[in-house]
């Protein structure tokens, strides 16, 4: 697997824990939140969970959008979407 194939992996599995239904009161757990240090997502108690689920989709649809390979124009079918 390349890095960005496993830095896709590690953003969709940060991602899911980040993003699942919690209580209002709820922290991000201890590996949650060195998951996202990790990654380069720097938290602190008042990092809300809905800023870090767009900061994470946003480096997601970059990098998937940077996997994609060029459209080539009329006579070409253009990439499937994610």
């Amino acid at each position: 697997m390349s890095e960005h194939e496993v830095m896709l992996v590690q953003l969709g599995d940060v991602l899911s824990k980040v993003a699942r239904p919690h209580r209002v009161d709820y922290e991000l757990p201890a590996e949650v939140r060195s998951s996202l240090w990790q990654l380069g997502f720097p938290v602190n108690e008042l990092t809300s969970r809905e800023e870090l689920v767009a900061r994470l989709w946003a480096r997601k649809r970059s990098l998937l959008t940077a996997a994609q390979p060029e459209w080539g124009g009329p006579g070409v079918t253009p990439p499937t979407a994610a």
